[in-house]
């Protein structure tokens, strides 16, 4: 007998890492999975200094395939069944014998023997009998570059990541602009998904390496733009000495996001901002060792300043709550999924 669902909503979200994954647990349990899309971060790989891309990154420079590790997650994190869902937890890690864990590998096979990405993100959604759809943001291999106030230049993901361990950086420059090397084409399968959605989700997540990249794929975020969708915003929990040290007050992420969505334009042309709700978490963490723990890795909560962001996006609602979890297992602060999901489907 089929579970029942409180929800039958088309959504699409956008994100990439924890963030998204967190947020597809949540929305899985709530939302009927045949009305869930998900479009993962595809841009991967290594630096001129080696950093970052890890397996996904490997397996783009060797078999030539696009990089498979958010999209994975994404296929896991919309698994109906908490049975299923704890046995991939548990299997599809390994990576014994292998440099690479066998989710990627999976990966890597499917879009071999499917002669395509996209088709075997299908092919393995009906391998493990997943209903809620993973839609590549472009079928095409898209690098992600970028420059600092300064000048100072990133070539790829892993260098941007690199800045947590660049202690000048952190306290003289910050990151001014994130580009592609060459314009991918959107996807039309995801185009098609956000001009048919209800609510689109952009989740929590690096902002320069998981989130205002999405943005830079035009047909998406042109989509996104003509929706009659919701459009929702999830603030970060927590900023970094890394590529988002200067984004700790929620105004400001907001201000660069609009930025990359063209919100300005926007705002011009129909007198209110596109963005319907942006979501942040308004209490202190109540673990104090935990909070000393992310200190020592110079990690901070993040502030959310709603008046300034209201003021910023005209009929935009800031909401502030309670949202967080500090999970003993993994050491980190996390979005409580389910919470999370409630509130984006009760607004």
């Amino acid at each position: 007998m089929e579970r029942e669902y409180i929800y039958k909503i088309p959504t699409v979200s956008l994100g990439g890492g924890t963030g998204h994954f967190g947020y597809l647990r949540g929305v899985a349990q709530i939302n009927h999975p045949e009305y869930n899309t998900a479009i993962p971060a595809t841009w991967d790989g290594k630096g001129k200094n080696g950093h970052g891309g890890g397996s996904s990154g490997e397996l783009r420079i060797s078999q030539g395939i696009l990089p498979p590790g958010d999209e994975m997650q994404c296929l896991v994190a919309l698994m109906e069944s908490e049975s299923q869902f704890k046995e991939a937890m548990l299997i599809l890690r390994d990576r014994e014998g292998s440099t690479h864990p066998l989710v990627n590998q999976l990966a890597a096979t499917a879009e071999r023997n499917h002669h395509g990405a996209q088709e075997g993100i299908d092919g393995l959604r009906r391998l493990f009998n997943v209903r809620g759809k993973v839609i590549l943001p472009s079928t095409t291999d898209i690098h992600l570059d970028g420059e600092s106030r300064k000048g100072k230049r990133f070539n790829g993901e892993g260098d941007i990541d690199s800045i947590k361990n660049d202690e000048t950086f952190q306290l003289t420059d910050e990151i001014s602009r994130v580009w592609f090397s060459t314009e991918p084409e959107a996807n039309p399968l995801a185009v098609r998904a956000l001009r048919e959605a209800h609510k689109i989700i952009i989740t929590a997540g690096s902002p320069y390496t998981s989130i205002f990249p999405h943005l830079l794929v035009k047909g998406n975020r042109q989509a996104i733009l003509e929706s009659d969708a919701q459009l929702f915003v999830v603030y970060n929990l927590t900023y970094t000495n890394g590529e988002d040290h200067h984004l700790g007050l929620a105004s400001r992420w907001l201000n660069v996001f609009q930025y990359y969505l063209r919100d300005d334009e926007y705002i011009k042309q129909h007198g209110r901002s596109r963005i319907s709700c942006l979501i942040g978490h308004d209490h202190n963490f109540s673990d104090q060792g935990a909070v000393d723990l992310y200190a020592s890795k110079k990690q901070w909560k993040t502030e959310i300043d709603v008046a300034e962001c209201e003021k910023l996006a005209p009929g935009m609602r800031a909401i502030s709550q309670n949202l967080a979890v500090y999970d003993r297992d993994s050491h980190l602060f996390r979005h409580d999924s389910l919470c999370l999901a409630n509130l984006l489907f009760s607004l």
